[in-house]
């Protein structure tokens, strides 16, 4: 029997040829897609069912079961969806490709930032996803690199890339849950400002009285380029230290 992933492979990677006219083409895998995508936009990736996506189709959650075959193989196909959004990082400078592609998934990370609730580490890749990523790699393909190398460096760009896409994402859920945006809920906490004095919290209260709190520099554009400059001074190092992963104890 296959199991759900390699039901999810088969859904990606061979995808079924579906009617563009007649009564067969008024649901089709790709619509159901679209509106699983256009529910999670909306009102987040917990509010998606196969019931959910049914409804905004006009449709029964039973029909949506002959072009999907449940909810993990449809985020799946989701993930890759959106990753179709994206353009492939093209070739030149490695560091001009390195930023195109952190700005894309980027992008797509503002546009659709339930994709950051998702577990990455075991959801099954599709070939729109892969062929970005291969893009990236290709990128760096040519600074004479080890390959573990390589993916080391497009890794630590990925995860940059992540890790502040999902401080987003948990900004917009929060708003989404409660109704309350990031600032108005700082804003509320003036219990908490009446405890930054000079005795318990210098420097805090150094930045806090200088403004620093209120002028913060752009997360994405400020953290990228550290990013970059340290890659460059470990790719344009004559002599690159080969960090080999630590043995398991």
């Amino acid at each position: 029997m296959k199991s759900d992933r390699d039901r999810s492979v088969r859904l990606l990677w061979e995808p079924p040829v579906e009617p563009s006219r007649g009564p067969k083409a008024s649901l089709s895998q790709s619509r159901v897609v679209e509106a699983a995508i256009k529910v999670a936009d909306a009102e987040g990736v917990d509010a998606l069912t196969m019931r959910r996506v049914a409804e905004t189709l006009g449709n029964t959650a039973m029909s949506l079961y002959r072009h999907v075959p449940g909810k993990s193989e449809l985020l799946d196909l989701m993930v890759d969806a959106v990753w179709g959004e994206t353009e492939l990082a093209p070739k030149g400078h490695w560091r001009s490709g390195l930023e195109f592609f952190a700005r894309q998934v980027w992008a797509m990370y503002r546009a659709h930032p339930w994709t950051l609730q998702l577990t990455a580490s075991r959801r099954m890749p599709g070939p729109k996803a892969m062929a970005r990523q291969d893009a990236a790699y290709a990128a760096v393909s040519e600074l004479g690199l080890a390959a573990e190398e390589i993916v080391a460096v497009v890794t630590t760009v990925s995860h940059f890339v992540d890790g502040v896409g999902r401080t987003m994402a948990d900004r917009v859920q929060a708003e989404r849950e409660t109704g309350v945006s990031e600032e108005e809920w700082w804003n509320g906490r003036e219990a908490l400002w009446e405890h930054f004095t000079p005795e318990r919290l210098p420097m805090m209260t150094h930045i806090w009285n200088s403004g620093g709190f209120e002028r913060p520099l752009d997360e994405f554009e400020f953290g990228l380029a550290r990013v970059l400059d340290g890659l460059a001074v470990f790719i344009e190092s004559e002599e690159r230290p080969l960090v080999r992963p630590q043995a398991c104890l």
